[in-house]
């Protein structure tokens, strides 16, 4: 599965990024109640399961029966247990008798008396009729105020254990069966699911009945259905239909994202030595659907995905559909056995997206993906760290899916490339698919292969990559022996070692550009690269390389392969040279970014070359982020300058996106100058959404005295998933005026806007928070009402985005509201963040109330020290006067043990 927003930054306009500020740090990946969840046992195997429902679009009701065809696996079976939620119950019966069965439901689980004793490898069947309006698992799409053009449809989404709240099944990954679909629909209607079209039925009342045969057993999670009105664009990959359906009046949108299926079909089958393995392989995009899902033979997509013409100029969906497809093999063709091995599934779908993008767009295109996927593992470690195989959570596993079975699993797939070698790699690839075809996998699984395939042994490496957490902290340092002709390099781990993350073993490469001749260092000096593996083994080593002459540059990890943190502190002529020089995009990325850490002449002079002359775009865009960072008026010409000369999307995109680092009113003068520029953008007009929207929020960002009435227009245009909205929404929330909050909570609170249009207007409100200008009072109470009136919204994408936005105002006033949602929701993502905030909030209640004590402590005190203190001064007042002293030059016993009573005092609190 691929969840909306994980890469594209159209999605993450919408959804915001929620940084570790906004969830705050929790101690563990684990909330509090959290326990280890296993498998269910299964006292008979599920073989075949035959489904029949008919959909009723009037009432968003389905009314079917199930038939389940089991093996007993336990010596005796007289009952077996189906997941089945908020169901309608109305038989239980053996398959193909009258008879009913007993039965009862506990929670969501439907217990079935069998009407005999059965014994080890024994076969029965039991049929269910039954009927429900489900709350998930199965939705219904219709017109809606804000969005009367929807069609109607209906989609279902099993993954995780949800499909069990439309049909009774074992929903759980831990068994795989058979299936055939039978779905009656409305007869205009198109209905698609796993496996073999078997026949298309017409009904006396105008229906139709499509059957679906799928013969390669797959886990319940994995049966998809969906119904509407779809135009087919056929397509093929060899003698394999590779049919897409997309909404009509969008059939070019569908070719832009899907015509590159059977390309990326052969590349799979090749890399892994196993063709695709399915009578079929479709791709449908109903709406109103989040993400992407492999169901067997099947893959659903979002809307969100199908770009139209000008959102295509620089973005692409080719990274989701590459996943899905992946899924196929890694997921499908073998699934892992429970959620806590879910890393098999997606960990290997998103490391196939680099390979295809390898494949079609180049290794430095590859290699920024990669990098992006570190970049959001390491966000995410600091606000839960866990292991990647890990299996506990609150109930149906979902919240699992995060970043580190996603990105920091592809980076250890990435890595073990690495380690390997190419051939070696898919060679053990290979073994694994092959073996396991069929089955239900465990890590072990993928370990046993690699070795077996390989002669390597896997133990050290799966131990501190996958069942432990974290990742290595290296300080290096380079010296040059002129002398010796010895380039030295000293590696230090400075992570802390528990038993969570250890001291990491692993091979790194430390590359040098070292010049081609003798003689004094000059610009556009030709230079060859010179790499050298070695093996890191302890938390300090010193590594020595003979070289012909002093290097020009020197990387540690050349190609970006390890899973690291690394400060790495280089003369600037290194790092310029290898800003200009370096064949990898992720060494003249990281020297970008270490020059803008010098920021001497010289290097500020490199970037400033470099921003006009750099070839590929991310590093562009490093390279705009370091000078933007400089905050200076040199640093505000070159990036307005650069505007002129830069062509390329993505590149101007981190331009303008620089732009709003200038704000006033502490820089006003640079911040107006940043912020015409941006005007100006956008009055003459961008080919691309997303320059025009980096241009948005960057004006937000700038905080300049007219940006708001500049911004508000721009609500009026509509485009490709609400990205300028999103991005006016995302700028009002940096602007910091809370006029902003009333605009934006206006747009969250009706429901005649469009539903993504309602979704990045929550955003926006938990933007605003983040700037930290809004003061408690009318403007948050605004804000946090609109948020929370939000959860209770049709859609959604919109309810997901409140939840965020509300973890930004530390309002307590959204936990009753956070709570009922814990309650009351099945969708494990809102539940999770859910909690999270509420943690947060309550956290950050605890420590204002701590605060408080302590300040009323420290009053007691005061109070405390000035009550002696006067006691002091009447007690010696009193013994001077009997003493007859014009004010004495000593204390006797009493004033000497008062006043130390009350220095002790204050000193006990100071400590």
């Amino acid at each position: 599965m691929y969840y909306c927003g994980r890469s594209a930054l159209a999605q993450e306009l919408l959804l915001g990024v929620v940084g570790a500020e906004a969830l705050g740090r929790v101690p563990s990946f684990a909330l509090p109640g959290d326990k280890p969840v296993y498998g269910p046992d299964r006292p008979a195997d599920v073989r075949h399961v035959e489904i029949d429902v008919t959909l009723d679009f009037a009432s968003d009701s389905v009314f079917g029966a199930v038939t389940t065809h089991y093996t007993a696996l336990f010596d005796r079976v007289r009952e077996v247990s189906l997941d089945a939620a908020e169901l309608a119950i109305e038989q239980v019966t053996m398959a193909g008798k009258k008879s009913p069965l007993t039965y009862w439901s506990e929670g969501e689980k439907l217990h079935i008396r069998l009407d005999r004793d059965y014994a080890f490898g024994d076969r029965f069947a039991v049929s269910v009729r039954y009927s429900a309006h489900p709350r998930n698992g199965l939705v219904f799409v219709h017109p809606m105020e804000g969005n009367p053009d929807l069609p109607t449809q209906a989609w279902t989404q099993g993954q995780t254990e949800y499909h069990h709240y439309w049909f009774p099944c074992h929903d759980f990954p831990n068994d795989r069966a058979t299936t055939a679909l039978k779905a009656t629909v409305p007869g205009a209607y198109f209905a698609l699911s796993n496996g073999a079209l078997e026949g298309v039925g017409e009904n006396p009342d105008g229906t139709k009945t499509y059957a679906w045969r799928q013969d390669f057993p797959h886990p319940m999670y994995l049966i998809t259905l969906v119904a509407g009105e779809f135009t087919e664009l056929p397509d093929q990959w060899r003698d394999i239909p590779v049919n897409y359906y997309v909404r009509p009046g969008r059939e070019a949108d569908g070719h832009r994202m899907l015509d590159n299926t059977p390309r990326m079909i052969e590349l799979f089958s090749t890399k892994t030595g196993v063709e695709y393995p399915y009578v079929k392989y479709a791709q449908i995009v109903p709406e109103m659907f989040l993400g992407a899902m492999e169901n067997t033979s099947a893959t659903t997509h979002s809307y969100r995905l199908m770009p139209d013409e000008r959102a295509s100029l620089d973005w692409s969906p080719d990274d989701v559909v590459a996943h899905e497809l992946a899924h196929q093999w890694f997921g499908d063709l073998l699934t892992c056995r429970d959620w806590g091995h879910i890393w098999l599934n997606e960990s290997f779908a998103t490391f196939m997206e680099e390979v295809w993008m390898e494949h079609d767009k180049g290794e430095d295109e590859a290699r920024t993906h990669f990098r992006t996927n570190l970049q959001l593992y390491l966000d995410a470690d600091k606000r839960g760290r866990r292991p990647i195989v890990y299996n506990v959570y609150r109930k149906y596993g979902g919240e699992l899916f995060d970043r580190h079975v996603y990105e920091k699993g592809s980076l250890v797939l990435n890595l073990l490339r690495f380690t390997l070698g190419e051939d070696a790699f898919w060679r053990a690839i290979n073994l694994y698919l092959e073996r396991n075809r069929g089955r239900e996998v465990i890590t072990a699984d993928l370990e046993r292969a690699i070795e077996e395939a390989t002669g390597r042994s896997m133990g050290r490496y799966f131990e501190q990559w996958v069942y432990k957490a974290g990742h290595p902290e290296f300080s290096v340092s380079y010296s040059w022996d002129d002398q010796q002709r010895l380039a030295k390099v000293s590696v230090q781990q400075t992570q802390e070692v528990t038993a969570l993350t250890p001291l990491f073993v692993t091979p790194v490469e430390i590359a040098f550009m070292v010049p081609d001749a003798e003689g004094p260092r000059k610009k556009g000096q030709t230079a060859t690269l010179r790499s050298f593996r070695v093996m890191i083994e302890e938390a300090q080593q010193t590594f020595y390389f003979p070289l012909e002459r002093r290097p020009l540059s020197v990387r540690f990890d050349q190609g970006g392969w390890l899973i690291k943190t690394l400060d790495f502190k280089r003369p600037s002529e290194l790092l310029r040279y290898q800003l200009a020089h370096d064949p990898d995009v992720l060494g003249r990325i990281e020297a970008a970014e270490a020059l803008g850490g010098l920021a001497d002449e010289a290097s500020l002079n490199a970037l400033e070359e470099a921003l006009v002359s750099e070839r590929f775009w991310s590093v562009t865009q490093a390279i705009a982020t370091a000078l933007g960072a400089q905050r200076t008026q040199r640093a505000l010409d070159a990036l307005i300058g650069a505007l002129d000369t830069v062509t390329e999307p993505r590149a101007r995109r981190g331009i303008v996106a620089a732009l709003g680092n200038f704000r006033a009113p502490e820089q006003q003068e640079l911040a107006t100058r940043a912020a015409q520029a941006l005007t100006d953008l956008l009055r003459h007009g961008e080919p691309s959404y997303f320059v025009e929207a980096a241009a948005i929020v960057s004006l937000g960002a700038t905080r300049t005295a007219n940006a708001f009435e500049t911004l508000t227009p721009l609500l009026n245009r509509a485009s490709w998933n609400e990205v300028i909205r999103g991005a006016v929404f995302a700028g009002l929330g940096d602007l910091g005026d809370p006029r902003g909050a009333e605009v934006m909570s206006s747009w969250l609170l009706d429901r005649s806007k469009p539903m993504d249009a309602r979704a990045v207007a929550a955003s926006g409100l938990g933007a605003l928070a983040r700037t930290k200008l809004i003061d408690p009072g009318e403007t948050q109470t605004v804000a946090v009402n609109a948020l929370i009136a939000a959860l209770d919204d049709p859609w959604e994408l919109t309810q997901m985005t409140a939840i965020n936005a509300l973890g930004e105002w530390s309002d307590m006033r959204a936990i009753p509201a956070l709570e009922r949602v814990i309650a009351t929701m099945t969708e494990d993502r809102m539940v999770r963040n859910s909690r999270q905030v509420i943690l947060r909030l309550q956290r950050g209640r605890s420590a204002e109330q701590e605060t408080r004590t302590l300040r009323s402590d420290l009053e007691q005190v005061r109070e405390a020290n000035r009550t002696l203190r006067e006691r002091v001064e009447t007690l010696e007042a009193r013994l001077n006067g009997a003493n007859g002293s014009d004010g004495g030059q000593s204390e006797n016993g009493v004033v000497k043990a008062a006043k130390g009573a009350a220095e002790s005092k204050r000193g006990h609190k100071k400590r």
